[in-house]
């Protein structure tokens, strides 16, 4: 039996995952009273998924650590797509009474704070497609899921002028080199195609970030894993998240492969439009 509790903020896309994961045929469960979160991984076959979430009040403070055999998804956005989200929703707030909006967001994520502390995994969904949100969230809890001694690396490439990465666990910075933004032939490519790539790793700076990153990393997994640490989000981010975060996520990833790490990639900014023109 293999186990996870989805929890996250209310407009943060739970009930969007939960629907695709039913569709894989994933026996789940809303809303599920902490009480009955034991009996219910213990008794059930093959991997199971129940959300909890802020319905349930000052209840949920139960269930740090009371359910040893499941790992925890937490779902989060920024608040002011929350307050959009919700906005758009017939659905009341469980906070609702203590005013609408912004206010109501703050009283949740308070409730929640220790949660998403000790969650194994947390995704950010503000800038994701319910598509990409279903895709994401089956890739963790059924098919990219590391065995127990080891640890899964995602590498994501950001851009600053579009918001922090706000899931990740380390931030790294790469607008130490050259631009290729201010390359004219280059700016309307991605550090997915070729020309950027070479234009980004033949500055020493690149190549000595890359090898400062695997080994850093390399030391770190192995010690991350023996505290039960499954999961390590590294974002790395440029100005407009489209050449240099591009190039260098890929070349980390690759050497990082080499090394048998199981490592996946995603860029949050690379295709959408630069702000600066």
């Amino acid at each position: 039996m293999s186990g996870w509790i989805i929890t996250g903020m209310s407009g943060a896309g739970k009930a969007t995952a939960l629907a695709g994961l039913e569709r894989e045929g994933v026996t789940c469960v809303d809303n599920l009273p902490v009480s009955l979160m034991q009996p219910f991984f213990e008794n059930t076959a093959g991997i199971a998924v129940a959300v909890i979430d802020a319905r349930q009040g000052e209840a949920i403070s139960a269930l740090d650590g009371s359910v040893s055999q499941a790992q925890t998804l937490f779902l989060d956005a920024r608040d002011d797509v929350l307050v959009r989200r919700l906005g758009e929703s017939t659905r009341p707030h469980p906070f609702e009474s203590s005013g609408r909006g912004q206010r109501s967001v703050a009283a949740e994520r308070a409730l929640l704070s220790s949660l998403r502390e000790r969650a194994d995994v947390v995704v950010d969904t503000s800038e994701l497609t319910p598509a990409v949100l279903q895709e994401r969230v089956r890739g963790i809890v059924l098919g990219d899921s590391p065995a127990p001694s080891t640890i899964s690396i995602t590498l994501s490439s950001f851009g600053y002028k579009h918001g922090p990465e706000l899931e990740a666990d380390w931030v790294v910075d790469s607008r130490m080199m050259r631009n290729p933004f201010w390359v004219p032939e280059l700016r309307p490519l991605t550090g997915l195609d070729a020309p950027v790539r070479d234009f980004v790793l033949q500055q020493p700076e690149a190549g000595e970030l890359v090898r400062r990153l695997e080994d850093t990393l390399c030391w770190a997994a192995p010690r991350y894993a023996e505290h039960k640490r499954r999961y390590l989000h590294v974002a790395i981010g440029c100005t407009g998240g489209r050449h240099r975060s591009v190039v260098i996520s890929e070349e980390l990833a690759s050497r990082l492969r080499h090394e048998g790490f199981a490592v996946t990639v995603h860029h949050r900014d690379v295709h959408r439009p630069d702000p600066r023109g």
